[in-house]
């Protein structure tokens, strides 16, 4: 049973699945479906208190097969109203127990669950469900899936939604115009605020402008908000099914016609196609097939051999705004690319290629920087991205294309850095450093103006600190210091737009005068008390040649860390702060030469890798509150995996 679950809720099972793998993966499946029956009775519940035909929970509980009552009625709902993402995968799961008094038992156990849930009408407002979610969903880093923080969706949309919009948010026809998509929406955290900042956009619209703002209009902008403008699109059912539900609490006595939420396939099809969710909409525009239809909306009538059936498709509109918070995983350090489908892996890592090969991004980066490029292609001209991303993005070398693109096509407006020691990321459940951007899509003609660099010294926690965190940023005009009373909460300043595939520099440093300092370095001066001198620079390259990276060292090597295996070659493994601590070190690994090829991967020669070697590394990237060198040397050539190696020989 929880095999045939996993497959519903899109956790496949993988070949030659260990026993103990195996056991986590059905426990997760098994909870994950409890959730989606408690959640679908929640909003039973929510529904049940404007429309009379819907059963309340209390009177469902007096069915002496309660559990087949409700299956009844979900099945009813979903065919003859609508929120078909939320009732119809209740229904599945629903469909694969068992008739037994156990299930009966644990049904009632949920249902009583949920009543409790229901009298706090508070804790529906806040992504509950989502936070319990991602706390349950097995092996989460497989598929990129880090929690956002409730605070920091909000702070972002406030932020990107309370920039300069060519648009009137009071009018519902100009409202209904204006489309958002998440291309990976996950539980729907960033829809939901999304959803919330456009709400407050339009109150306050109407209510400067003297217009009317009763219950009708606000009728008018929910259902507006689901069927019109909002856009959301993930590879797990459940997730898409939680998505669903939390936009709707929002307004659920309001009843919509369609919700263009999308359950995009991944793997591999029947006849041997890679899928690869919305990463298929690279080279397709004309719309994809999806793992269940959501609503008649977006059934299309197909011929098979048997007749006519009806399956569901999905397209992507052209979008004013694209908040994303996607998949980090990358093809390196691991290689956790498509990590939750190990069999099926290759294939879709040779479509991605193929895909990617038109566009500007790079693999090694990770499937952030391919979102970037996807996003890109249907955002219009005057649009904004509004991204959470590793903050490699800032400076690493993988990111250039992706850095480029933004810096060739777009104004980057602002970007946010949190520099607060107690809350230094985003996400809820990752420990990766990450940055948040706005870019807005240059028309044509246009030139990009400054970016305004935003330094947080303290990252809020909470829906209220991030509304009040967005009001005091907007409100700094050009450059200063955030102040809540007597306490400093960071920085605002303003640098130009980075060119090209240049850094971000004020994404780097806590305080506003080190980057100020860096950006004058940049371009060879340096002024301190109004005396300006000018310091020669030049490019790397003109020093020697930076070495491979680490996939391809993986690809040629495998390390080794004892004594008992000589090798001649050398190799600084790692970049522990607690270790690293002077600039000469010596060698700390050995690479032992491939005669095999790692699953799934090419092998490289040895010794054509080992051409790159050099007495020098560099980090591979800072986190500058704990680093305490940017390179280090060595008597001998050596090689490392989270360093670049530099060889100056040729100087």
């Amino acid at each position: 049973m929880c095999d045939r679950l996993s497959g519903i809720l899109g956790v496949p099972t993988p070949a030659g699945e260990t026993s103990d793998k195996a056991g986590a993966r059905r426990e997760t499946a098994a909870k994950v479906a409890a959730l989606v029956i408690a959640n679908a009775l929640i909003f039973q519940e929510q529904l049940a208190i404007t429309d009379r035909r819907i059963q309340p929970l209390k009177t469902l509980a007096k069915a002496p097969d309660v559990a087949s009552e409700a299956q009844k009625q979900w099945q009813w709902i979903w065919q003859n109203i609508n929120y078909v993402p939320i009732f119809q995968l209740g229904d599945r799961v629903m469909e694969q127990l068992p008739l037994s008094q156990q299930t009966l038992s644990a049904f009632r156990a949920l249902l009583t669950e949920a009543e409790t849930i229901c009298s706090q009408q508070a804790a529906l407002r806040h992504d509950l469900m989502g936070r319990i979610y991602h706390w349950l969903l097995h092996e989460g880093k497989y598929l990129g899936t880090f929690y956002l923080a409730v605070s920091t969706a909000t702070l972002l949309l406030k932020l990107v939604m309370g920039s300069q919009w060519d648009r009137d948010f009071g009018d519902p026809t100009e409202l209904a115009s204006f489309k958002v998509a998440d291309l990976a929406c996950g539980t729907g955290t960033l829809l939901m605020a999304a959803a919330q900042a456009l709400s407050d956009n339009y109150i306050r619209s109407r209510a400067e402008s003297g217009r009317s703002l009763n219950a009708v209009d606000l009728q008018t902008l929910h259902r507006a908000l689901m069927e019109n403008i909002l856009y959301g699109y993930d590879v797990l059912p459940s997730a898409v099914h939680l998505t669903a539900s939390t936009l709707a609490l929002l307004a659920p006595e309001v009843a919509f016609v369609r919700m263009n939420l999308y359950a995009m396939p991944m793997g591999l099809e029947p006849n041997g196609t890679p899928r690869l969710g919305s990463l298929d909409f690279l080279d397709n525009r004309d719309g994809l097939l999806t793992q269940m239809a959501l609503d008649d909306s977006q059934q299309e009538i197909v011929k098979t051999s048997a007749g006519k059936e009806l399956i569901g498709s999905a397209k992507i509109p052209n979008l004013d705004l694209c908040v994303m918070n996607p998949p980090f995983v990358r093809s390196v350090g691991g290689n956790l690319l498509f990590g939750s489908l190990p069999d099926e892996r290759g294939k879709m890592q040779i479509q991605l290629k193929k895909l990617v090969q038109t566009v500007p991004a790079s693999i090694t980066a990770g499937l952030g920087s391919v979102f970037v490029a996807l996003a890109n292609q249907y955002l219009k001209p005057g649009g904004r991205l509004a991204f959470v991303l590793p903050h490699a993005l800032s400076s690493g070398e993988s990111w250039g294309k992706t850095r480029e693109l933004i810096g060739q096509k777009y104004h980057l407006e602002m970007v946010i850095t949190s520099h607060d020691a107690g809350r230094p990321n985003f996400s809820e459940n990752t420990d990766l450093s990450e940055i948040l951007f706005i870019a807005r899509k240059l028309k044509e003609g246009e030139h990009p103006g400054e970016t305004a660099y935003v330094s947080l010294w303290y990252n809020p926690s909470t829906i209220h600190g991030a509304m009040d965190l967005a009001e005091r940023i907007l409100k700094v005009d050009r450059a200063g210091a955030i102040h809540a009373h007597q306490d400093k909460l960071g920085e605002v300043f303003t640098l130009s737009a980075p060119q090209s595939d240049h850094p971000w520099t004020g994404a780097l440093f806590a305080q506003a005068h080190l980057a100020e300092l860096t950006a004058m370095l940049s371009h060879g001066a340096l002024t301190l008390t109004g005396v300006t001198t000018f310091i020669p620079l030049c490019p790397l390259r003109n020093l020697g040649t930076l070495g491979p990276d680490r996939r391809d060292i993986h690809d040629g090597f495998a390390v080794s860390f004892g004594d008992d295996e000589w090798s001649p070659y050398a190799a600084f493994w790692d970049h522990k702060a607690s270790d690293v601590g002077t600039i000469a070190q010596t060698p700390n690994a050995m690479l032992i030469a491939r005669k095999t090829a790692a699953a799934g991967r090419p092998v490289r020669s040895a010794e054509k890798l080992w051409l790159g070697a050099g007495r020098i590394l560099l980090a591979e990237r800072l986190w500058t509150i704990t680093h305490r060198v940017i390179g280090v040397g060595f008597t001998q050539p050596i090689l490392g995996n989270t360093w670049w190696a530099l060889d100056t020989s040729a100087l």
